[in-house]
């Protein structure tokens, strides 16, 4: 679909939710709050309604901007885990690429958790999962732990809340059963057409 290249000055018409009616916008650079009320972007092209002086619209060569912003809104995400579960992500990370760092133990959890989340994965799996490592890497008094911990954007957050809610599990449980999950994947199973599309994500985030 042909898409149009607004610049500052040109005009419009669309409906301002401010003025409740259809109104002429002009194109201008402004600083645009999101949404939700957290966070803002500045300096995008947005349509400005002529008698409020509202942004009404915001065109779509925007669009990457707005969400190069949003991404640097990060939730921080931390767990207290038994070592294993570090030694498996960072095993499965080698196993798709010898070359990455601990740094893609992040690309990995994010992606799970957001495939569960949009039910790509089922919801079973993430519970299965949950009662394998129970079984897998028992905890005893004693047993070494390390930290895990990512800075994610609010949608990846949200991911995990919803999957909270979901399954009852806890957010350390949660993310316990995705690792195992990667290790079945990854480690155990070592899927060829994810393997693929690991090695290409291991390449852009290297």
């Amino acid at each position: 679909m042909k898409m149009k290249l607004y610049e500052e000055g040109d005009r419009s018409r669309a409906v301002c939710h401010h003025c409740k009616q259809l109104v002429g916008t002009t194109f201008a650079r402004r600083t645009v709050p999101f949404s939700d009320g957290h966070g803002e972007v500045k300096n995008i092209l947005a349509g400005v309604c002529n008698i409020c002086d509202h942004v009404v619209t915001v065109p779509a060569q925007s669009t990457p901007a707005i969400r190069e912003a949003r991404q640097k809104e990060v939730k921080p995400i931390e767990a207290q885990l038994p070592a294993i579960y570090l030694d498996v992500l960072d095993l499965a990370a080698y196993q798709v690429d010898s070359a990455s760092s601990t740094e893609f133990r992040k690309v990995l959890m994010t992606l799970y958790l957001h495939r569960f989340a949009l039910g790509e994965y089922p919801r079973a799996w993430l519970l299965s999962a949950h009662r394998s490592a129970l079984e897998r890497f028992g905890e005893h008094r004693g047993i070494a732990r390390r930290r895990l911990s990512m800075k994610v954007t609010p949608r990846i957050a949200e991911d995990l809340k919803m999957l909270m809610a979901e399954t009852a599990l806890s957010q350390t449980e949660v993310i316990k059963s995705v690792i195992y999950q990667i290790q079945s994947d990854i480690i155990e199973s070592h899927k060829p057409a994810l393997m693929k599309e690991l090695g290409t994500l291991s390449v852009i985030y290297a």
